[in-house]
This record gives structure tokens, sequence and C-alpha cells, in this order.
């Protein structure tokens, strides 16, 4: 037993000492005969990326012999020497590396002290932003942008935080006819453009910072908006909340300013308003039954000559019934159609819903003349309409 083991040892020793030969043979071959000495390497090391460009930053904290730092990209095809002065504390080094194509690049950092000693590398990866990452940039959209008194009020949807979108910049002209700026964060919802001058529209664009670190911000392209703007006195006559007569003192009387058809006006010459004292207003009306005969083909109606645009005609209904055919309708012309082609012939129409608004969208591509307002076919079986305001905006 004890011959056996003494073996088992001498081929361990044979074996170390063979090893040993070998690590020997290593350093005479690679290292010398001295120990290797490294120079401080460069820590905290941090891209900061930007447009075509990008900012290297770090710290220099131990090893006050170091005067230079070699930085290579590219598998070490390309490289910068920056040469450093340091200090008796830690430096900070802010490297700028100008005039990138779009990219991903690694760059090695290695550093030198001036006996020629160099540091172990330090590798990092960082993205350059450029025109293909802009162009995928959305602007922050606008929920409403609406004229009040000399302002416009422009609601913002929701702007994420993770689209890198930081503010929304807005330029619109004022009453002077000077342009000016209103910037809104990320945070607010809504942004006021003072002074605003009318039928003019704004521009705005959103901000971007694709990275925490990035030293280059980013825009979206600009997008031109209209405003919601209630132009309801500038085209309408007469609109209501009350309504005024041009005749009649009693129930039934005769709008002013509002073209009415002769089957409307059916009580003794009289009607298109209804000032019953049981409504809250003075309403425009069409009504069948209860001692007034048919409303066979009802109109009320004016007549306005208005731009190219988007447009929303809003109605505040009273009550109504259900029986009859009753429309709220933009034509084309000087008049209304007929009752029945309503659908055919309007330019925009939709059905009545009591006790609420009621909204009719409609476009312009030039300059037309159209008339807004009411179409009626009632019964006289107790069949009604009855309208307390009506309203005209224009749209973005």
């Amino acid at each position: 037993m004890k011959t056996g083991i003494l073996i088992f040892i001498s081929a361990a020793l044979i074996m170390l000492a063979s090893a040993c030969r070998k690590m020997d043979d290593f350093r005479k071959e690679y290292l010398g005969n001295g120990a290797i000495t490294y120079a401080g390497k460069i820590d905290s090391v941090k891209i900061h990326p930007g447009n075509g460009r990008l900012m290297i930053s770090g710290l220099l904290i131990g090893d006050p012999k170091i005067v230079k730092l070699k930085i290579y990209w590219d598998n070490k095809t390309d490289s910068l020497i920056v040469p450093v002065n340091r200090s008796a504390g830690v430096d900070t080094m802010r490297i700028m590396l100008n005039d990138f194509p779009e990219s991903v690049k690694t760059f090695m950092l290695i550093t030198e002290d001036k006996y020629g000693n160099t540091s172990m590398a330090v590798n990092i990866t960082g993205r350059i932003y450029g025109p293909q990452y802009n162009s995928t940039l959305l602007n922050r959209t606008v929920e409403l942008a609406e004229m009040k008194g000399d302002s416009v009020v422009v609601d913002w949807n929701t702007l994420d935080a993770s689209s890198g979108g930081i503010s929304t910049e807005v330029e619109f002209t004022d009453l002077d006819g000077n342009t000016q700026k209103v910037v809104t964060e990320r945070k607010d919802s809504v942004a006021i453009l003072h002074k605003f001058k009318p039928g003019t529209t704004f521009k705005y664009r959103t901000k971007f910072l694709p990275d925490t670190l990035a030293i280059d911000t980013f825009y979206s392209d600009y997008r031109n908006v209209g405003v919601r703007a209630d132009i309801t006195a500038q085209y309408i006559k007469n609109s209501g909340q009350p309504f005024t007569a041009a005749s009649g003192t009693d129930r039934w009387r005769i709008p002013a300013d509002w073209t009415v058809s002769d089957d409307v006006k059916n009580a003794g010459g009289l009607g298109g308003i209804d000032a019953g004292d049981w409504l809250p207003s003075p309403a425009l009306s069409m009504e069948g039954g209860w001692g007034l005969p048919a409303v066979p083909n009802g109109k009320i109606h004016q007549t306005v000559t208005l731009p190219a645009g988007n447009y929303s005609f809003e109605v505040l209904m009273g009550d109504c019934s259900d029986g009859g055919t009753k429309y709220i309708t933009i034509a084309e012309g000087n008049e209304l159609p007929d009752v029945d082609p309503v659908p055919e012939e309007a330019l925009a129409f939709s059905g009545m819903v009591r006790n609420t608004t009621n909204v009719v969208k409609f476009t312009l591509t030039a300059q037309t003349t159209v008339s807004l307002g009411f179409n009626g076919k009632l019964p006289d079986t107790g069949t009604f309409m009855k309208i307390y305001k009506v309203r005209l905006f224009t749209l973005p």
C-alpha cells in the first residue's frame, strides 16, 4: 500500500513539474522576465447618442501618469487619440465624435501612461441617430382646437412617454399679424393661443429625445391645423334661444330671417315659431294635428355662401314626435330639396334626436352657396318638431 502511494505522489510531482516548465516558457516568450504593468483604465464610460454624432464620457479616477486615451471603432480600422492632462483628483473625459452614418457601433477605449503602459480595454456599444429615425416620429395628436373669445384652446391627446416625445411647439399668427410660439410640455394637456387671428391655421411639431443620455433632440414634421370656430354670428341670422319673429305675437309666429314654406304656416297663415309658454324659449317649429292641418313638404332654412372648408351645423333640439319624417338638411343652392328626395339630393343630412344637440358635418371643396335648415313631412296626427338653437362651426 505505501509503495503504491509513493508511486502516485511521484507521478503527480512529475506532472506538476512539467506544467511549471510550460508556464515558465510562456512567460519568457510572451511576457519577458518582468511583471506586467497596466495603466489605469477609464471608468464609468457612457455613450451619449446624437444626430450623426455621439459623445463618449468617462472618469479617470486613479493613475495620475495617464497621458492619452485611444478610442477605436469599426474593428480598429478607425481611431482617435485624445491627449490627457491629469489633475490631482478625478477627471471627467468628454469626447465628441462627429460625421457618423446612422448606425450602431462598438467602441474600444484604452488609456496609456507616460511610460507606454496601456490599460485593459473598455468596450461600449451605442447608437447614432439620423434621417431614418427622424422619419418614424409621429406628431402628438389634437383632440380639439376651438376658438374661445380671441384665443384658441388646443386640447391635446396623450403624448406617450415611451415614444421619447418631450414637448410640442406651436406657431400661430396673432391679431397684429406677428408669428407667436407656444411650447407645451408632455404632461400638459392644453395649450392656449392668445389673440389668435381668426380665419388662420396654426402649425405644430413634436420634440423628441431618443435616449435619456442623448445630446441632440429631434422634431417631427410640422402639421397644419384648422380651428373649430363658432362662425354663427358671421353667417346665421336669428340663431335662436330665443328665436325672434317677423310677424305674430301669440303662440304661432313667423321667424325673422328664415325662409318658411307655406305649409308650415298652417295656423291661419302663421307658423315656423312656437312660442307656447310651456317651452323654455320660442322655438322653430313644424306641427300637424290638434287642429292644425298636415305639413306635407315643410321647409325652414337660411341660405349662406361659405368658403371651402369643413363645417359642423349643430342644432339643439327640443321635443320631437315619433311620427312623421324630419330632417336636418344642408343642400347646395338657394333652397332645400323636397322632403322625400333629401337622402339623395342633400349635401348632408340627418334625422332628429329629441332633447339633445344634433350635429351634421359637411365639407366644401370650393366657395359654395348652401341652404341650411329643416325638412318635415308631418301628418295631422299630432306630429311635431321643436328647435331651440342652431350654431355653425368651422372644423379643422
